[in-house]
Parts: C-alpha cells; structure tokens; sequence
C-alpha cells in the first residue's frame, strides 16, 4: 500500500491546537500540573507522525514539534514573569501597607498619650480648677482626634464597598470652598504660603456636603503640605454643562507622570513625598477619589515634577446621585 501525505491544513490545524494547548497550560495551571500537561503536549507532537505513519501516512515531524517546543517555552517564559511582575507588586504593597500602619500605630499613640498621662494628672495630684478644666480640654481634644482618625480608616472600607449611605444634601460649591479655606488658612500661615480663590459662582451641588467637604479639604491640606513656602496654592472652578470643575493648583514638588496614575492607590506615596519629610499615608487621595466616584463624577490630575501640581474635581450639578457600590483599589 502507498503511503499518502497528511493534508497541509491538517498539519496546520494540529500546530494551531499544539500552541493553543501550551497556553492555557501556563494559563491556568502553575507547579508540576503545569509541568506535566507540557510533557504530554510534547509527547502527543512526537506520537502523532508515529501514529500516522503506521497509518501508511506521512504526518511532518518538524512543524509539530517545533511548535509544541516553541509554544512550551514561551508560555512557561509568559507564566514566570506574570508571577514574578505580581510578586512583586504584591511585595510593594505590602511594604506600603507596613509602612502606612507603622505611622497609624505611632499617630494614634500620641493621642493616646496624652489621654493616659492627662487622666492620670488628674488622679494623682490636687489640681486647681482652672488647670482641671485645661487637663480635660486637652483630654476632650484628643479623643476627638482619635476618633476621627479611626472614623477616617473605616470611611475608607465602607466607601470600598459602597455601604455607607450618602447623604442628599443641596449646598453652595463657593461655600464649601471657602469654608475648607478658612480651614487651612493657620497651616499656610506659617508656611507663608498666599491661597487664591477665585470666584465660584452660585453653583449648587446635590450629595454628601461632609464627604465632599473633606474631599476639597483634603486637596488643600496636600497642595500645602507639599509646596515650599512663599508659593501660592489657587481655587477655580466653573460650571460646564451639567457638571462643575473645582480646582486646586499649587506650585509644589509636583509628581512624575509615571507615578501620577498610582497616587490613588491606598497608601500609595511618591518618592518626592516621602523624600520632602512631610508625615502621611497615603490613603487621603484614595478616600478622595472614591468620595468623588460615589457622587457621579471623576478627579483628574496634571502635574510635573517641580512645577507643581492641579487636581479638578468634576461633579454633576443639583441632581440626586445614585449611590453604587465601588472596588477597591
């Protein structure tokens, strides 16, 4: 009996089906598994000609095996380093979450402190009135801290996972704006920074005023924070169509592009940040963005190193907002 060739598109298909094996292997199996079904995908382009063969037909050995070999090494190549890429990512988190909680454990110690060596002021010695009354101030004082830091942690997971309830409020984007102004106003002082704010108009915005006020507060506080002084930080905003941008310019360290896309990873820092001494998490802008997503509306950053920095908050205006729930970063 003559022996017969096996048709082109038969070899071909058989090359397809060999490297499409190889990459779900790597794909979905890891370890010895996945070492394994290589074996056998190598194994099945060597038998296959074999078993054609004792069929009087002629299956070409190279186009098989070549590709069995090729399509393995290249799918064991992908797999390594997409472990290895998130390995180390995974690493870098975790060392910014170490970090990150290192500095709450000491934050929440210094209140703490205070509360402890306070109370016990009070229990060991006669004290005047008026010094009884600075001692629980202080106390009062502290408390509240802790508290509002502890609240500020929790606000990030219920906002993670769209449990906390947003309030529907209506209120003036010039008045919120102004508030948060007066608020950083003793910390630009004594950087002699000059904050500028523009007229706001008569803008009305629907949603949570306390979440979005510690939103705008929050972009203030970084834009001093991390600005040398006798620079100037600067508000604007307008309406456009049916939303509102608000933003915060400043003339600080600025932020590499590379980077810029990362700041709203929780406890994620720049290197200039943490170079320029200024104490942080990380977690502010991640509560911002997540703050800003919640209402309808998104925050947008351009920055250059040493040129400073400019975060817009765009919002929808006097509507009622859907709350939905959000993934974490």
């Amino acid at each position: 009996q003559f022996l017969t060739s096996a048709p082109a598109l038969t070899v071909v298909a058989f090359c397809v089906l060999l490297a499409a094996a190889a990459g779900i292997t790597f794909r979905f199996l890891s370890g010895w598994w996945a070492h394994g079904t290589a074996l056998g995908i190598l194994a099945v382009a060597f038998a296959v000609p074999y078993a054609a063969f004792t069929r009087h037909t002629v299956f070409p050995f190279s186009p098989g095996v070549s590709t069995a070999w090729l399509s393995v090494i290249a799918a064991a190549a992908w797999q390594h380093l997409y472990v290895r890429r998130r390995m180390v990512k995974s690493e870098a988190e975790r060392d910014r979450y170490q970090h990150a909680m290192h500095f709450v454990t000491h934050e929440m110690r210094t209140p703490l402190t205070a509360i402890q060596g306070s109370s016990e002021l009070m229990s060991r010695y006669a004290l005047t009135d008026e010094k009884r009354q600075q001692v629980a101030l202080l106390i009062h004082s502290e408390s509240k801290r802790l508290g509002r830091m502890i609240e500020m942690f929790l606000n990030v997971e219920r906002l993670s996972a769209g449990e906390m309830e947003l309030k529907q409020d209506s209120f003036s984007v010039r008045d919120v704006m102004t508030a948060c102004v007066g608020r950083v106003a003793p910390l630009a002082e004594r950087k002699r920074i000059s904050i500028t704010m523009d007229p706001l108009g008569d803008a009305v915005l629907t949603g949570d005023r306390e979440l979005l006020e510690y939103a705008f507060y929050n972009l203030l506080t970084n834009a001093i924070k991390y600005s040398p002084s006798k620079t100037a930080v600067t508000v604007f905003g307008g309406r456009d169509g049916e939303s509102y941008q608000v933003s915060v310019e400043d003339q600080g360290i600025g932020i590499d592009q590379k980077e810029v896309r990362k700041i709203f990873q929780k406890f994620y820092r720049t290197r200039k940040a943490e170079q320029s001494g200024e104490a942080g998490t990380g977690i502010g802008l991640s509560i911002v963005e997540q703050i800003v997503v919640q209402h309808g509306g998104k925050i947008e950053v351009t920055s250059a190193p040493g040129k400073g920095s400019c975060f817009t908050l765009t919002l929808p205006v006097g509507q009622a907002v859907a709350q939905k729930p959000l993934s974490a970063n």
